[in-house]
């Protein structure tokens, strides 16, 4: 039977980070635990094949890169966060076209109810 193949997407879940982003200063200061899921549309027909990490994006690199974006800067907001982890990945994996990033704060401070997570979603595309 021939097949055609829709939509490839490389999933990676679970990132587990401790950052210092936040919109106040003992966020700031003291940091706090955050949580990283990623979905990652792309040129991804070649590696059915193949069977070669070259010819995918290797999702080691994306969990490093995702990383170093959280210790390079201290933000304000997850949503700022995940939009600096959606352009730099679109930017640095050339296969990648669409990419979603949800950033998810863990037990966020200051509130008066027990919330479990803060999170953002949101989608970008490969103009």
């Amino acid at each position: 039977m021939e097949s055609h193949l829709k939509r490839a997407c490389l999933v990676v879940t679970g990132i587990e980070l401790f950052g210092h982003h936040g919109a106040t200063h003992d966020e700031q200061v003291k940091g706090n635990r955050f949580r990283i899921d990623l979905e990652l549309e792309g040129e991804f027909e070649r590696a059915l094949g193949s069977d070669r990490l070259e010819d995918t994006v290797d999702y080691s690199q994306i969990v490093q890169t995702v990383g170093e974006i959280n210790r390079a800067k201290r933000y304000t907001l997850i949503e700022s966060f995940a939009d600096a982890i959606a352009d730099n990945l679109l930017t640095r994996f050339s296969k990648v076209k669409k990419i979603s990033v949800r950033v998810a704060k863990l037990n966020p401070p200051g509130l008066e109810e027990k919330v479990s997570c803060a999170a953002i979603d949101l989608t970008k595309e490969r103009a």
